[in-house]
């Protein structure tokens, strides 16, 4: 016995076709309803520099060595050295970063965006 077709109602396609332009629809919206947060930067600076400038040009600007020891838990024996490796002069809103270190100089562009935002000891 052969399978018989039975015939779409003109209703049937005219929901399926409305719902299916109402998906289409609401993933338009969807993606326009959070804009993000937007920086605008009208005098930010990028100076390249390879290591060892980076931390000459630190102690030139900063005043203090670039090579600082950092308290690890407050435990002396797990004390550590920490190396600049890039920064932001707030005063001349320059970055100074190793030209392919893209986490360096994104971290840096943070600190032009956000301001300061690390926990002083």
């Amino acid at each position: 016995m052969a399978a018989r077709s039975r015939p779409v109602r003109r209703g049937t396609w005219f929901i399926l076709g409305g719902s299916m332009l109402a998906l289409t629809l609401s993933g338009c919206t969807i993606g326009q309803l959070d804009h993000g947060e937007e920086y605008e930067l009208s005098a930010l600076r990028v100076v390249f520099l390879d290591a060892s400038q980076i931390q000459a040009k630190y102690e030139e600007i900063a005043g203090q060595s670039a090579v600082m020891t950092t308290p690890r838990l407050g435990l002396e024996a797990q004390r550590g050295e920490e190396v600049v490796l890039g920064f932001y002069d707030f005063r001349t809103q320059t970055i100074y970063c190793p030209k392919m270190d893209f986490e360096v100089c994104g971290h840096e562009l943070h600190h032009a965006v956000l301001g300061h935002f690390h926990l002083h000891q």
